[in-house]
């Protein structure tokens, strides 16, 4: 997708079909959109939280950027969640198709879903999955 922000409709399909894998787990889990996680459930439980956000700063706007420019964001990610003061495990956002390049990103534990949607913001994203005290993963648009 190249161009100005790609729109909803184009990227609905993609961001539903992504595996969203955190790595950082001991043992690692993969969630799913709209698809409750029983692991989700623990790590938010182990970590005293009720909520979550899974956030990448890679390719904004919906448009693939080079490796460079994707590893520099995800440095500003890790930045801003740390000056937040939030407990974050090491994820990566995989497209299935493997027409996208996987994105490095986080699961921000404690993270409200309007603390993520102001973070993706200021990170030019489209949208960030967040979840509940139900641990369901939800895309969160940010338009």
């Amino acid at each position: 997708m190249s161009g100005a922000r790609a729109s909803r409709a184009a990227l609905e399909a993609p961001f539903r079909a992504a595996r969203y894998e955190v790595t950082g787990a001991s043992p690692p889990f993969a969630l799913a959109i709209d698809v409750p996680s029983a692991r989700l459930l623990d790590c938010q439980r182990v970590h005293a939280v009720d909520c979550s956000a899974f956030i990448t700063a890679a390719n904004p706007a919906g448009e693939q950027r080079g490796a460079d420019d994707n590893d520099r964001a995800h440095v500003r990610l890790v930045g801003a969640v740390r000056e937040r003061g939030c407990t974050a495990l090491r994820a990566r956002a995989v497209d299935p198709t493997g027409r996208w390049p996987d994105e490095e990103s986080l699961l921000v534990l404690g993270l409200s879903p309007t603390h993520a949607a102001a973070l993706a913001r200021e990170l030019g994203q489209a949208a960030v999955v967040v979840a509940g005290a139900d641990a369901v993963p939800r895309l969160l648009w940010l338009d």
